[in-house]
């Protein structure tokens, strides 16, 4: 008996526990994500649209805005803030906000930078809510009540683009390595060189096999398609990065020291 009352009582804890807590609808959303400026072409502002959706939302909802250093880490799957004084070309308008549910706010981003860039530069704009109470709200409640609160946090790009650029991507380095099935991987370290973005979207590999002499042996190279998952190709690599990924070792190579070059499709 004392087994089931026991049990009884935890039930009802976890019960009242799930009772007393209360979902904070936070429904805004920021549109467009990736914005473009270009100041050569005195395109030098964009806005971007913050709404907070209706829902079951009823009370207002605080957004701050701002431009921060963005960054991919090296093997692209992270994003990176780290502060950057390239940011402070920016000026947002207006950086901070309250919307009402159904309510919607367009946001200024210009950039008054006095030197135009010489490569394409990335920033990240991020719209963060912020908590908000109305009067004595917490006071007014008869019943104690908790509260999980989900703050959102969006995270765009702005990308500042001067005339004339392209990527110039080579492959830095090459290696191996044994997955977790025994299999031998290609991994390789590419480096954008030039001054645009480079997309992973339609990349050919030409793998040279070497001789002990460390001489390539022309007459075995092989052109390679290497399939690329979605962690792969979700982000660009900007002018002056690098990124290292790996991908199945060519089915008409044997394993062995190779030399490894890259082109990519021309976008039209």
């Amino acid at each position: 008996m004392s087994i089931r009352k026991n049990a009884a009582k935890k039930i009802a804890l976890f019960v009242f526990i799930i009772g007393i807590f209360q979902f904070a609808d936070a429904g805004y959303s920021m549109t467009p994500l990736i914005t473009i400026l270009e100041p050569s072409k005195n395109i030098t502002s964009a806005e971007v649209v913050i709404k907070f959706e209706k829902g079951d939302a009823k009370v207002p909802v605080a957004v701050e805005l701002k431009v921060k250093g963005r960054e991919v880490s090296r093997d692209g799957l992270k994003l990176l803030y780290p502060e950057d004084k390239g940011a402070d070309n920016f000026v947002v308008y207006p950086a901070q906000i309250v919307l009402l549910p159904g309510e919607s706010q367009r946001v200024q981003i210009k950039w008054v930078g006095e030197a135009i860039p010489k490569k394409e530069i990335a920033y990240g704009l991020i719209a963060e809510q912020a908590p908000v109470k109305l009067g004595d709200e917490e006071n007014a409640r008869i019943k104690a009540e908790g509260r999980l609160i989900m703050l959102l946090r969006y995270e765009g790009v702005v990308v500042v683009r001067p005339a004339d650029v392209r990527p110039n991507t080579v492959v830095d380095s090459v290696g191996t390595k044994v997955d977790s099935v025994g299999a031998t991987r290609l991994v390789l370290v590419f480096s954008n060189k030039g001054t645009a973005l480079q997309k992973f979207s339609g990349m050919t590999l030409h793998v040279t096999p070497l001789d002990k002499n460390n001489k390539m042996i022309i007459n075995k190279s092989v052109e390679y398609k290497p399939v690329l998952n979605p962690d792969q190709t979700k982000h660009s690599i900007f002018a002056g990065f690098s990124r290292k990924i790996d991908v199945a070792w060519p089915d008409k190579l044997s394993v062995g020291p190779v030399k490894v070059s890259v082109e990519f499709e021309t976008e039209k």
